[in-house]
């Protein structure tokens, strides 16, 4: 046990793979989160980017030798070397497919490569979601994840492909720049590169001030589309009470939350951005003047005042987009701390192998939804789940029923006590994945993804129409399919909303009893049936339970009469247990929950 929750402490300081950055600078740590920790995967766009913007500047060499070449018609001895001019005018023709050689192979490298390796982390991502436990889940709305998923995960593509490499390539070649100026004219390097250096300070400045603003504008739209996510699957009820449109009013408030959010995240820090961007169209003013002042001085030939302008209008616009990347390179950090956020959160540990599993024991186990400071949902219970038999949990709603059900899934672990497999083995210490192979679950609300009905049922798995029949024939929903248009290849909308929601339920049941797990947890699974059906699944539960562990959560009492053991649940503890049989003869909280349903079935409406 100490060695279960020394692992859990240790992943919860330190999940895996995320950790090593605590020393890094502040550059590289935006690298790391960009590339999700793997910098190397910025290095060839990176090049690439610096070699294409080397490239396009030899347009500018070529007109500057072409400025000397004609430049020398103006000094001795007067003559302009035409072939020369031939030359370059060859030259910068070649240079046209060089140009679209080296763009074709910079734009593979910085957006197909950034788009396949984003591609790969929202993968990993969605690998991740898997592993974490529900209580994650819990805790989020479904629009903060789906927004990640979207929006964080498209900023972050943009800036793999753009905002992260191209201001290092252009550094690169502006401190190649730097150097040759310096070394052709010093004076004219310091009025070429003067406005730079507030031009970026500026533009960190508007980057650190929108990176908190653009996290809420993120939650905004989170927000947002929560609200239409329950506004559209909502739909039925809100036309039931004339809610649809204008009346809805939290999405409304959703919307304009987004655009206040919106708003403010610009007028923050727009003026900033403007500023940092536009002190950089000051250059080749700047560079002009000066040039104009030292060459009227003496100090600066013509064709050396025409070179340096040239260069000058050439460099401006790296300049400016300079800034305006490392602005949004700041901007964008706040996307890539959602996404990081999500990455570091703690898995569930347990690497042994689960082995076959065919029953449970609680022991003086506890649980809260809010950790060890929150309200106890599952409070000392000890009850052992027995092979090959069928238990059921009845209660009370908000009892802790389900809580226990999820708890033998490994939905969460227990915080206190201990939850052992039948051969004694901590549940804590298994593979969470090899654990869920033992177990099949119907729950209350039962979900069928877009496709056909024996897409539903196989899951991807090769099944044959014979034991696709007899597993849906045992889960009384084969007469229901077979009347359909398409029988089993009838395709259902999202969520299963073209079938009722006993239908739905069944097929649930159906696909629980084709994955054969040694263990099937039921909640509720004859509640959406009528008298008929309801009989028949409680044959098909009768049938199965005689080779695997059933559990089953039931309100309706008479469903469980043929249970092995029957354990009563009441805020969160066990407070009976036994047979059907047993319990009423205790008279105890189960007699009274028989004899109320008892008396309610034999109520007369009049």
């Amino acid at each position: 046990m100490r060695d279960v929750e020394s692992r859990a402490s240790e992943a919860k300081g330190a999940p895996a793979g995320q950790g090593g950055g605590a020393g890094k600078s502040g550059v590289a740590r935006m690298i790391d989160q960009f590339t999700f920790g793997n910098p190397k995967e910025i290095v060839a766009p990176t090049f690439w980017l610096f070699f294409a913007e080397l490239v396009n500047c030899i347009p500018a060499g070529i007109v500057l030798v072409s400025v000397y070449v004609l430049g020398a018609a103006f000094y001795p001895p007067y003559t302009v070397d035409a072939g020369l001019l031939a030359g370059l005018a060859v030259a910068a023709c070649v240079l046209l497919l060089v140009q679209y050689a080296v763009e074709l192979v910079s734009y593979w490298f910085t957006y197909v490569r950034a788009y396949s390796a984003t591609a790969g982390k929202r993968t990993a991502y969605v690998e991740k979601l898997r592993t974490v436990p529900l209580g994650f889940f819990s805790s989020k709305r479904s629009g903060d994840l789906i927004s990640s998923f979207a929006d964080d995960f498209a900023n972050v593509e943009y800036t793999m492909c753009y905002w992260l490499p191209y201001p290092l390539a252009i550094a690169g070649l502006l401190l190649i720049c730097l150097a040759c100026m310096l070394a052709f004219d010093w004076r004219m390097a310091v009025a070429l590169f003067a406005l730079l250096p507030a031009s970026m300070a500026l533009a960190f400045a508007a980057g650190r001030a929108k990176r908190s603003s653009r996290t809420k504008v993120l939650e905004a739209k989170a927000a947002a589309a929560t609200e239409l996510s329950e506004y559209l699957h909502g739909m039925k009820d809100l036309k039931a009470y004339r809610r649809t449109g204008s009346g809805f009013t939290s999405l409304e408030r959703a919307y304009e939350g987004l655009r206040a959010a919106s708003m403010r995240d610009e007028l923050l820090a727009g003026n900033l951005t403007t500023l940092a961007s536009s002190l950089t169209r000051f250059v080749v003013p700047l560079v002009v003047v000066a040039g104009m002042f030292f060459m009227l001085s003496g100090s600066l030939s013509l064709l050396d005042y025409i070179a340096c302008a040239i260069v000058a209008t050439k460099l401006a616009t790296p300049m400016m987009m300079l800034a305006t990347s490392l602005s949004a390179l700041q901007n964008m950090m706040a996307s890539g701390e959602r996404i990081d956020a999500v990455m570091k959160t703690p898995s569930q540990v347990g690497e042994r192998p689960a082995g076959v599993v065919r029953g449970f024991r609680f022991e003086d186990a506890s649980f809260s939804y809010g950790g060890e400071q929150g309200r106890p949902v599952v409070s000392g219970v000890s009850l052992t789940v027995r092979p090959k038999g069928l238990s059921a949990l009845v209660g009370p709603s908000g009892s802790g029923k389900s809580t226990l059900m999820r708890l033998m899934a490994r939905f969460w672990d227990v915080q206190g006590g201990a939850l052992t497999t039948d051969r004694g083995d901590d549940v804590r210490e298994l593979s969470p994945a090899g654990l869920l192979e033992n177990v099949s679950m119907v729950m209350q609300d039962a979900y069928l993804f877009r496709g056909s009905i024996r897409e539903n049922l196989c899951f991807g798995r090769d099944i044959g129409q014979a034991e696709l029949e007899a597993a849906c024939k045992d889960a009384s929903c084969h007469e229901f399919i077979a009347r359909l248009p398409d029988g089993y290849d009838t395709m259902v909308g999202e969520g299963g909303a073209t079938l009722s929601g006993g239908e739905r339920q069944r097929l649930s049941l159906a696909r629980a009893l084709l994955k054969d797990a040694p263990v099937l947890l039921l909640d509720e699974p004859t509640a959406s049936l009528d008298a008929d059906n309801e009989a028949l699944v409680q044959q098909a539960l009768d049938r199965i339970s005689r080779d695997r562990t059933v559990v089953m959560i039931a309100h309706r009492l008479k469903t469980v009469r043929g249970a092995d053991d029957v354990a009563v649940v009441q805020d969160g503890r066990i407070v009976e247990e036994g047979t059907h049989d047993e319990l009423l003869a205790r008279e105890g909280a189960y007699a009274r929950l028989w004899s109320l349903q008892t008396e309610a079935r034999s109520l007369v409406f009049r």
